[in-house]
């Protein structure tokens, strides 16, 4: 205080005055500084709410986008599920119709009776007409299987054909009264073959092609 007094008695009242702006100064200046850093905080705060608005209201219309898009999947996945199940209800139908036709077409015995002509061809329409109802609906709806399943049924229709042809030419063959005897029990051979195949071994396809089709339609 001192020094004070000897200080403005040696240079006036003048220094008294620049001590004081000196003084105000500072104290503005970190008045200035504070309320600075308090609007800046302000105006960082608001553009953070701001961009947590924006962020969760981007997020409700991807939400929002992600709920029509699930609602229109469920509803294709639903109708693909149910025409595909009245694919495999039709197909199945078809299956076991024309196993039962075979069956009946190949039964040993039946083709070299010559008194039962007319049954005979019964027999071979309704076993053709079986197979033919058969691939007119399998092939238009094959897009509603797997590939590995395709190929599966696909073998399944050649066999049926392959063996319903053969077993139709043979029987002709043995019906002819100058036949080779070798060839007339080579024939009665292979059309036995054929009659246990169709009665014993499909069966166990159609099993396996049963077990595909409840996985495909969800069915325990």
């Amino acid at each position: 205080m001192t020094e004070l007094y000897r200080l403005i008695q040696t240079n006036g009242p003048g220094v008294l005055i620049i001590l004081a702006i000196l003084l105000f100064g500072k104290r503005m200046i970190e008045y200035i500084f504070s309320e600075t850093i308090e609007f800046k905080k302000l105006e960082l705060n608001q553009d953070l709410e701001l961009y947590k608005s924006k962020l969760n209201q981007e997020s409700k219309n991807f939400q929002n986008l992600l709920d029509i898009k699930l609602n229109q999947f469920n509803i294709q996945f639903s109708k693909l599920h149910q025409d595909r199940a009245e694919v495999i209800k039709g197909l199945y139908y078809r299956l076991i119709e024309l196993q039962s036709a075979m069956i009946d077409f190949t039964a040993r015995g039946n083709s070299v009776s010559k008194n039962t002509q007319k049954e005979k061809l019964q027999r071979a329409e309704r076993a053709n007409n079986a197979f033919k109802d058969f691939i007119n609906f399998y092939m238009p709806n094959k897009i509603y299987f797997e590939k590995e399943l395709a190929d599966i049924l696909d073998k399944v229709s050649s066999e049926y054909w392959n063996k319903g042809a053969d077993f139709a030419a043979m029987s002709e063959e043995l019906e002819e009264s100058k036949l080779p005897r070798d060839l007339y029990l080579d024939n009665r051979k292979r059309i036995k073959e054929i009659s246990e195949i169709v009665k014993n071994e499909y069966p166990k396809v159609i099993a396996e092609l049963e077990n595909e089709f409840r996985e495909m339609l969800g069915v325990k």
